[in-house]
Protein backbone atom coordinates (compact mmCIF):
# COMPACT_ATOMS: atom_id res chain seq x y z
CA UNK A 1 0.00 0.00 0.00
CA UNK A 2 1.48 3.44 -0.71
CA UNK A 3 -0.24 6.98 0.55
CA UNK A 4 -0.18 8.98 3.91
CA UNK A 5 0.21 6.33 6.87
CA UNK A 6 -2.96 5.67 8.28
CA UNK A 7 -4.04 6.26 11.63
CA UNK A 8 -4.72 4.59 14.86
CA UNK A 9 -7.03 7.45 16.21
CA UNK A 10 -10.53 8.95 14.32
CA UNK A 11 -8.16 12.16 13.46
CA UNK A 12 -4.78 14.06 15.01
CA UNK A 13 -4.42 16.35 17.92
CA UNK A 14 -1.63 18.85 17.24
CA UNK A 15 1.62 17.98 20.32
CA UNK A 16 0.94 21.22 22.00
CA UNK A 17 -3.21 20.54 21.21
CA UNK A 18 -5.54 19.84 24.23
CA UNK A 19 -8.36 17.33 23.55
CA UNK A 20 -10.80 18.77 25.78
CA UNK A 21 -10.07 22.23 23.78
CA UNK A 22 -10.87 20.52 20.20
CA UNK A 23 -14.69 21.70 18.56
CA UNK A 24 -15.66 22.37 15.41
CA UNK A 25 -13.24 25.21 14.86
CA UNK A 26 -10.58 22.57 14.79
CA UNK A 27 -11.86 21.01 11.65
CA UNK A 28 -12.90 24.13 9.65
CA UNK A 29 -10.30 25.91 7.28
CA UNK A 30 -11.56 29.74 6.22
CA UNK A 31 -8.72 30.45 4.03
CA UNK A 32 -10.48 29.90 1.24
CA UNK A 33 -12.73 33.10 1.99
CA UNK A 34 -10.71 35.47 0.17
CA UNK A 35 -10.83 33.66 -2.95
CA UNK A 36 -13.93 32.87 -3.09
CA UNK A 37 -15.40 35.94 -2.30
CA UNK A 38 -13.79 38.37 -5.49
CA UNK A 39 -15.73 41.58 -4.86
CA UNK A 40 -13.68 42.30 -1.77
CA UNK A 41 -10.18 41.52 -3.14
CA UNK A 42 -8.65 43.16 -6.25
CA UNK A 43 -7.79 40.05 -9.39
CA UNK A 44 -3.99 38.39 -8.80
CA UNK A 45 -1.90 39.90 -11.89
CA UNK A 46 -0.21 36.50 -11.85
CA UNK A 47 -1.18 32.68 -11.15
CA UNK A 48 -1.49 32.11 -7.76
CA UNK A 49 -2.19 28.91 -5.74
CA UNK A 50 -3.80 28.94 -2.05
CA UNK A 51 -3.22 26.24 -0.43
CA UNK A 52 -5.16 23.36 2.18
CA UNK A 53 -2.55 21.17 3.36
CA UNK A 54 -1.94 19.87 6.90
CA UNK A 55 0.42 22.28 6.93
CA UNK A 56 -2.28 25.20 6.80
CA UNK A 57 -4.83 23.22 7.95
CA UNK A 58 -3.79 20.86 10.62
CA UNK A 59 -6.54 18.88 10.93
CA UNK A 60 -5.73 17.48 7.69
CA UNK A 61 -2.71 15.49 9.62
CA UNK A 62 -3.52 11.81 8.73
CA UNK A 63 -6.42 12.47 6.67
CA UNK A 64 -5.22 11.74 2.89
CA UNK A 65 -6.63 14.53 1.42
CA UNK A 66 -6.24 17.80 0.51
CA UNK A 67 -6.96 21.30 -1.57
CA UNK A 68 -5.64 23.92 -3.25
CA UNK A 69 -7.31 26.76 -5.14
CA UNK A 70 -5.95 28.35 -8.38
CA UNK A 71 -6.33 31.93 -9.98
CA UNK A 72 -5.15 32.14 -13.35
CA UNK A 73 -5.05 35.72 -14.91
CA UNK A 74 -5.45 35.97 -18.43
CA UNK A 75 -2.49 34.43 -20.12
CA UNK A 76 -0.76 32.60 -16.90
CA UNK A 77 0.48 29.32 -16.81
CA UNK A 78 1.10 26.56 -13.83
CA UNK A 79 4.44 25.50 -15.04
CA UNK A 80 5.67 21.85 -15.66
CA UNK A 81 5.31 20.62 -11.62
CA UNK A 82 5.00 17.50 -10.01
CA UNK A 83 3.33 16.00 -6.73
CA UNK A 84 5.20 13.19 -5.56
CA UNK A 85 2.53 12.24 -2.69
CA UNK A 86 -0.51 12.33 -4.81
CA UNK A 87 -2.32 12.27 -8.16
CA UNK A 88 -4.15 15.97 -8.73
CA UNK A 89 -7.93 15.99 -9.44
CA UNK A 90 -8.20 19.12 -11.17
CA UNK A 91 -11.87 20.64 -11.51
CA UNK A 92 -12.23 24.00 -13.64
CA UNK A 93 -15.00 26.27 -11.08
CA UNK A 94 -14.69 29.26 -14.01
CA UNK A 95 -13.43 30.11 -17.47
CA UNK A 96 -11.75 27.51 -19.59
CA UNK A 97 -7.84 25.65 -19.06
CA UNK A 98 -5.45 23.73 -21.06
CA UNK A 99 -3.84 21.45 -19.20
CA UNK A 100 -0.96 18.47 -19.91
CA UNK A 101 0.81 16.35 -18.42
CA UNK A 102 3.66 13.86 -19.75
CA UNK A 103 3.87 10.06 -19.01
CA UNK A 104 7.19 7.88 -18.05
CA UNK A 105 7.34 7.07 -21.62
CA UNK A 106 7.45 10.77 -22.62
CA UNK A 107 3.85 10.94 -24.26
CA UNK A 108 1.96 14.54 -24.10
CA UNK A 109 -1.62 14.08 -22.94
CA UNK A 110 -3.52 17.49 -23.22
CA UNK A 111 -6.92 18.52 -23.33
CA UNK A 112 -9.17 21.71 -23.07
CA UNK A 113 -11.32 22.01 -20.25
CA UNK A 114 -14.55 24.38 -19.52
CA UNK A 115 -16.08 25.15 -16.36
CA UNK A 116 -17.42 22.12 -14.99
CA UNK A 117 -14.68 19.96 -16.60
CA UNK A 118 -12.11 17.47 -14.89
CA UNK A 119 -8.77 16.22 -15.32
CA UNK A 120 -6.82 13.55 -13.61
CA UNK A 121 -2.93 14.10 -12.97
CA UNK A 122 -1.53 10.48 -12.33
CA UNK A 123 0.61 11.17 -9.29
CA UNK A 124 4.51 11.92 -10.40
CA UNK A 125 3.80 12.83 -13.41
CA UNK A 126 4.74 15.81 -15.04
CA UNK A 127 1.83 18.38 -15.83
CA UNK A 128 1.05 22.00 -16.42
CA UNK A 129 -2.35 24.25 -16.90
CA UNK A 130 -2.35 27.28 -19.09
CA UNK A 131 -5.06 29.95 -19.21
CA UNK A 132 -4.78 30.96 -22.82
CA UNK A 133 -7.75 33.28 -23.18
CA UNK A 134 -8.53 36.48 -22.27
CA UNK A 135 -10.96 36.64 -19.09
CA UNK A 136 -9.98 34.73 -16.19
CA UNK A 137 -9.73 31.39 -14.78
CA UNK A 138 -10.15 29.58 -11.50
CA UNK A 139 -9.61 25.73 -10.30
CA UNK A 140 -10.27 23.62 -7.28
CA UNK A 141 -7.84 21.09 -6.86
CA UNK A 142 -7.93 17.85 -4.60
CA UNK A 143 -5.45 15.31 -3.85
CA UNK A 144 -5.00 11.90 -1.81
CA UNK A 145 -2.76 13.31 0.55
CA UNK A 146 -2.45 15.74 3.04
CA UNK A 147 1.27 16.53 2.37
CA UNK A 148 1.04 16.06 -1.85
CA UNK A 149 4.27 17.94 -1.99
CA UNK A 150 5.27 19.60 -5.40
CA UNK A 151 8.48 19.89 -7.44
CA UNK A 152 8.42 22.69 -9.89
CA UNK A 153 10.50 21.46 -12.44
CA UNK A 154 12.13 24.45 -14.14
CA UNK A 155 13.24 26.12 -11.08
CA UNK A 156 13.85 22.21 -9.18
CA UNK A 157 16.10 21.88 -12.71
CA UNK A 158 17.75 25.51 -13.03
CA UNK A 159 17.46 26.38 -9.85
CA UNK A 160 19.11 24.37 -7.34
CA UNK A 161 22.34 24.38 -8.41
CA UNK A 162 23.09 21.59 -10.91
CA UNK A 163 25.98 21.63 -12.73
CA UNK A 164 26.14 24.18 -16.34
CA UNK A 165 27.76 21.85 -17.97
CA UNK A 166 25.59 18.88 -17.23
CA UNK A 167 22.45 20.78 -17.81
CA UNK A 168 24.02 22.02 -20.96
CA UNK A 169 24.45 18.88 -22.08
CA UNK A 170 21.18 17.29 -20.99
CA UNK A 171 19.20 20.16 -22.42
CA UNK A 172 21.71 20.01 -25.61
CA UNK A 173 22.02 23.58 -25.42
CA UNK A 174 25.41 25.75 -24.19
CA UNK A 175 26.10 27.09 -21.22
CA UNK A 176 24.74 30.89 -21.75
CA UNK A 177 22.19 29.64 -22.47
CA UNK A 178 21.76 27.69 -19.00
CA UNK A 179 23.09 30.24 -17.02
CA UNK A 180 20.03 32.61 -18.77
CA UNK A 181 17.61 30.47 -17.56
CA UNK A 182 19.51 30.13 -14.11
CA UNK A 183 19.31 33.92 -13.56
CA UNK A 184 15.55 34.23 -14.38
CA UNK A 185 14.29 30.81 -12.16
CA UNK A 186 16.81 30.78 -8.95
CA UNK A 187 14.68 31.34 -6.17
CA UNK A 188 16.08 34.74 -4.31
CA UNK A 189 16.04 32.48 -0.78
CA UNK A 190 17.28 28.87 -1.24
CA UNK A 191 15.89 26.29 1.09
CA UNK A 192 18.48 25.59 3.69
CA UNK A 193 19.64 21.91 3.58
CA UNK A 194 17.69 21.74 7.30
CA UNK A 195 14.41 22.08 5.56
CA UNK A 196 15.40 19.80 2.63
CA UNK A 197 15.71 17.03 5.46
CA UNK A 198 12.73 17.82 6.90
CA UNK A 199 10.99 17.22 3.52
CA UNK A 200 13.13 14.14 2.96
CA UNK A 201 12.20 12.63 6.18
CA UNK A 202 8.57 13.74 5.41
CA UNK A 203 8.30 11.96 2.13
CA UNK A 204 10.28 8.75 3.55
CA UNK A 205 7.43 9.05 6.09
CA UNK A 206 4.43 9.69 4.29
CA UNK A 207 5.75 6.88 1.18
CA UNK A 208 4.91 4.02 3.79
CA UNK A 209 0.93 4.61 4.53
CA UNK A 210 -2.07 2.95 3.65
CA UNK A 211 -4.99 4.04 1.60
CA UNK A 212 -5.75 2.78 -2.46
CA UNK A 213 -2.88 0.50 -3.28
CA UNK A 214 -0.38 1.94 -5.43
CA UNK A 215 -0.10 0.81 -8.96
CA UNK A 216 3.22 0.07 -10.89
CA UNK A 217 2.45 2.15 -13.88
CA UNK A 218 1.50 5.76 -14.49
CA UNK A 219 -2.12 5.14 -15.23
CA UNK A 220 -4.43 1.83 -15.27
CA UNK A 221 -6.15 0.75 -18.87
CA UNK A 222 -9.30 -0.52 -18.74
CA UNK A 223 -9.17 -4.08 -19.74
CA UNK A 224 -11.00 -3.83 -22.76
CA UNK A 225 -9.26 -0.23 -23.99
CA UNK A 226 -6.59 -0.77 -26.56
CA UNK A 227 -3.55 1.59 -24.51
CA UNK A 228 -2.47 2.82 -28.00
CA UNK A 229 -5.82 4.47 -28.19
CA UNK A 230 -5.69 6.34 -25.28
CA UNK A 231 -5.33 10.26 -24.78
CA UNK A 232 -6.34 13.25 -23.35
CA UNK A 233 -10.34 12.60 -23.07
CA UNK A 234 -9.70 9.41 -21.01
CA UNK A 235 -8.34 11.55 -18.42
CA UNK A 236 -11.14 13.90 -18.67
CA UNK A 237 -14.63 14.07 -17.01
CA UNK A 238 -17.01 16.31 -18.24
CA UNK A 239 -20.14 15.24 -16.02
CA UNK A 240 -19.49 16.26 -12.20
CA UNK A 241 -21.23 19.65 -12.45
CA UNK A 242 -23.18 19.79 -15.63
CA UNK A 243 -25.56 16.66 -14.31
CA UNK A 244 -25.78 17.81 -11.08
CA UNK A 245 -28.43 21.44 -11.89
CA UNK A 246 -30.06 20.56 -8.04
CA UNK A 247 -33.63 20.05 -7.27
CA UNK A 248 -34.33 23.03 -5.28
CA UNK A 249 -36.68 20.43 -3.24
CA UNK A 250 -34.32 17.66 -2.13
CA UNK A 251 -30.55 16.98 -2.06
CA UNK A 252 -28.64 16.26 -5.23
CA UNK A 253 -25.73 14.39 -4.98
CA UNK A 254 -23.38 14.14 -8.40
CA UNK A 255 -20.31 11.61 -8.02
CA UNK A 256 -16.63 11.26 -9.50
CA UNK A 257 -15.28 8.12 -8.22
CA UNK A 258 -13.50 5.70 -10.34
CA UNK A 259 -16.77 3.68 -11.52
CA UNK A 260 -18.05 6.95 -13.17
CA UNK A 261 -14.71 8.38 -14.39
CA UNK A 262 -12.41 5.30 -15.16
CA UNK A 263 -8.79 7.17 -15.48
CA UNK A 264 -9.10 7.51 -10.94
CA UNK A 265 -8.44 3.92 -10.63
CA UNK A 266 -5.24 3.42 -8.36
CA UNK A 267 -5.22 7.01 -8.34
CA UNK A 268 -6.29 7.38 -4.49
CA UNK A 269 -8.00 10.74 -5.29
CA UNK A 270 -12.25 11.21 -5.80
CA UNK A 271 -14.80 14.47 -6.07
CA UNK A 272 -18.48 14.53 -5.83
CA UNK A 273 -20.98 17.29 -6.02
CA UNK A 274 -23.37 18.19 -3.55
CA UNK A 275 -26.66 20.67 -3.81
CA UNK A 276 -28.59 21.37 -0.56
CA UNK A 277 -31.93 22.50 -1.58
CA UNK A 278 -33.50 24.86 0.97
CA UNK A 279 -34.19 22.63 4.38
CA UNK A 280 -32.23 19.38 3.06
CA UNK A 281 -29.75 17.35 4.84
CA UNK A 282 -27.17 15.04 3.79
CA UNK A 283 -28.02 12.40 6.35
CA UNK A 284 -25.59 10.88 8.94
CA UNK A 285 -23.24 8.70 7.16
CA UNK A 286 -19.48 7.51 6.76
CA UNK A 287 -16.99 6.86 3.76
CA UNK A 288 -15.10 3.98 5.11
CA UNK A 289 -12.08 4.30 3.03
CA UNK A 290 -11.57 7.84 3.08
CA UNK A 291 -11.55 11.05 4.69
CA UNK A 292 -13.48 13.49 2.94
CA UNK A 293 -12.66 17.25 2.52
CA UNK A 294 -15.57 19.42 2.01
CA UNK A 295 -15.35 23.17 0.68
CA UNK A 296 -18.80 25.35 0.11
CA UNK A 297 -19.32 27.18 -2.87
CA UNK A 298 -22.43 28.82 -2.22
CA UNK A 299 -23.66 29.15 1.44
CA UNK A 300 -23.97 28.94 4.28
CA UNK A 301 -24.27 25.09 4.94
CA UNK A 302 -24.51 23.38 8.35
CA UNK A 303 -22.32 20.71 9.14
CA UNK A 304 -21.14 18.09 11.92
CA UNK A 305 -19.70 14.67 12.95
CA UNK A 306 -20.11 12.54 15.97
CA UNK A 307 -16.91 11.89 17.78
CA UNK A 308 -17.12 8.12 19.14
CA UNK A 309 -14.00 8.21 20.86
CA UNK A 310 -15.22 11.18 23.39
CA UNK A 311 -18.27 10.09 24.07
CA UNK A 312 -20.33 10.92 21.18
CA UNK A 313 -19.60 14.78 20.91
CA UNK A 314 -20.82 16.31 18.18
CA UNK A 315 -18.80 18.77 16.36
CA UNK A 316 -20.47 21.04 14.29
CA UNK A 317 -19.82 24.31 12.28
CA UNK A 318 -21.75 26.55 10.34
CA UNK A 319 -19.84 27.32 6.79
CA UNK A 320 -19.64 30.22 4.68
CA UNK A 321 -19.06 30.51 1.37
CA UNK A 322 -14.97 29.55 0.53
CA UNK A 323 -15.15 28.25 4.30
CA UNK A 324 -14.24 24.25 4.14
CA UNK A 325 -14.46 21.09 7.08
CA UNK A 326 -12.90 17.94 7.15
CA UNK A 327 -14.34 14.54 7.99
CA UNK A 328 -11.99 12.04 9.16
CA UNK A 329 -12.28 8.81 7.87
CA UNK A 330 -14.94 6.44 9.08
CA UNK A 331 -16.64 9.03 11.40
CA UNK A 332 -20.06 9.49 11.32
CA UNK A 333 -20.98 13.07 9.97
CA UNK A 334 -23.89 15.39 8.06
CA UNK A 335 -24.59 18.11 6.11
CA UNK A 336 -27.75 20.46 6.36
CA UNK A 337 -28.61 23.93 4.63
CA UNK A 338 -31.09 25.30 7.27
CA UNK A 339 -31.83 27.87 5.13
CA UNK A 340 -35.57 28.78 3.87
CA UNK A 341 -34.77 30.04 0.59
CA UNK A 342 -31.34 29.68 -0.77
CA UNK A 343 -29.91 26.74 -2.44
CA UNK A 344 -25.89 25.79 -1.03
CA UNK A 345 -23.90 24.01 -3.14
CA UNK A 346 -21.01 22.40 -2.19
CA UNK A 347 -17.69 20.32 -3.73
CA UNK A 348 -16.01 17.03 -1.17
CA UNK A 349 -12.96 15.39 -1.92
CA UNK A 350 -11.59 12.05 -1.06
CA UNK A 351 -8.63 10.37 -0.10
CA UNK A 352 -9.77 7.20 -2.09
CA UNK A 353 -10.98 6.53 -5.76
CA UNK A 354 -14.09 4.36 -3.87
CA UNK A 355 -14.66 5.75 -0.61
CA UNK A 356 -17.93 4.45 -0.30
CA UNK A 357 -20.67 5.36 1.54
CA UNK A 358 -23.02 4.13 3.77
CA UNK A 359 -25.93 6.15 4.91
CA UNK A 360 -26.93 4.96 8.51
CA UNK A 361 -30.73 6.31 8.08
CA UNK A 362 -30.59 3.83 5.36
CA UNK A 363 -28.78 1.01 6.74
CA UNK A 364 -30.44 0.77 10.05
CA UNK A 365 -33.98 1.38 8.96
CA UNK A 366 -33.62 0.25 5.18
CA UNK A 367 -31.91 -3.06 5.18
CA UNK A 368 -34.10 -5.45 7.22
CA UNK A 369 -32.99 -5.54 10.52
CA UNK A 370 -34.54 -6.86 13.14
CA UNK A 371 -37.11 -4.30 14.93
CA UNK A 372 -36.33 -6.03 18.52
CA UNK A 373 -32.68 -5.49 17.59
CA UNK A 374 -33.43 -2.04 16.50
CA UNK A 375 -36.03 -1.15 19.61
CA UNK A 376 -32.97 -2.25 21.64
CA UNK A 377 -30.10 -0.86 19.72
CA UNK A 378 -31.69 2.58 19.99
CA UNK A 379 -33.70 2.58 23.18
CA UNK A 380 -36.40 3.70 22.24
CA UNK A 381 -40.33 1.98 20.75
CA UNK A 382 -41.16 -0.49 18.07
CA UNK A 383 -43.72 2.63 16.84
CA UNK A 384 -40.79 5.07 16.51
CA UNK A 385 -38.41 2.20 14.75
CA UNK A 386 -41.81 1.39 12.34
CA UNK A 387 -41.84 5.03 11.78
CA UNK A 388 -38.11 4.89 10.36
CA UNK A 389 -38.60 1.85 8.41
CA UNK A 390 -41.58 3.32 6.71
CA UNK A 391 -39.37 6.89 6.00
CA UNK A 392 -36.72 4.94 4.95
CA UNK A 393 -38.82 2.99 2.15
CA UNK A 394 -37.96 3.41 -1.35
CA UNK A 395 -40.18 5.84 -3.05
CA UNK A 396 -42.66 4.49 -5.94
CA UNK A 397 -42.33 5.26 -8.30
CA UNK A 398 -38.36 5.53 -8.58
CA UNK A 399 -36.79 8.09 -10.44
CA UNK A 400 -35.50 7.47 -13.69
CA UNK A 401 -32.02 6.03 -14.49
CA UNK A 402 -31.05 9.18 -15.88
CA UNK A 403 -31.50 11.24 -12.95
CA UNK A 404 -28.43 12.28 -10.68
CA UNK A 405 -27.73 9.69 -7.53
CA UNK A 406 -28.98 11.02 -4.17
CA UNK A 407 -27.16 10.34 -0.95
CA UNK A 408 -29.37 7.58 0.14
CA UNK A 409 -32.15 5.30 -1.59
CA UNK A 410 -34.57 7.97 0.38
CA UNK A 411 -33.78 10.98 2.16
CA UNK A 412 -34.38 11.29 5.60
CA UNK A 413 -36.93 13.97 6.07
CA UNK A 414 -34.84 16.84 8.98
CA UNK A 415 -37.06 15.75 11.81
CA UNK A 416 -36.17 12.18 11.64
CA UNK A 417 -32.59 13.08 11.34
CA UNK A 418 -32.51 15.10 14.99
CA UNK A 419 -34.31 12.63 16.11
CA UNK A 420 -31.60 9.49 14.90
CA UNK A 421 -28.55 12.10 16.08
CA UNK A 422 -30.80 11.89 19.37
CA UNK A 423 -30.67 7.96 19.29
CA UNK A 424 -27.16 8.21 19.14
CA UNK A 425 -26.31 10.23 21.72
CA UNK A 426 -28.26 8.39 23.95
CA UNK A 427 -26.76 4.66 22.47
CA UNK A 428 -23.49 6.68 23.56
CA UNK A 429 -24.87 7.72 26.93
CA UNK A 430 -25.86 4.40 27.99
CA UNK A 431 -22.54 2.27 26.48
CA UNK A 432 -19.90 4.02 26.64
Amino acid sequence: MAGDPDILTDYVIPANGNPMNITGDFFTFTGFRKVFNTSSAPEPNSFTVTKATMAEFPALNGQSVSYATLVFPPSTVNPPHTHPRSAELLLVVDGALSVGFIDTTNKLYTQDLAAGDMFVFPKGMVHFQFNSGNQPAMALSAFGSAAPGVVPVPVTVFGTGIDDAVLAKSFKTDVPTILKLKANLTPPNNRSSVSLGVLLLLAVILSAGAADPDILTDFVVPSDTDPSGIDGAFFTYKNLVTGNSGDPAKLTVTKATHAEFPALLGQSVSYAALVFGAGTVNPPHIHPRASELLVVVQGPLLVGLVDAARNGTVYTQTLQTGDMFVFPKGMVHFQFNNGTDVVARAFSAFGSATPGTISLPAALFGSGIDDPILDKSMHTDQATVDQLKQDQAPPSPRPSPGSSSSAAAALLPSRWAITLLLCFAASYYFYF
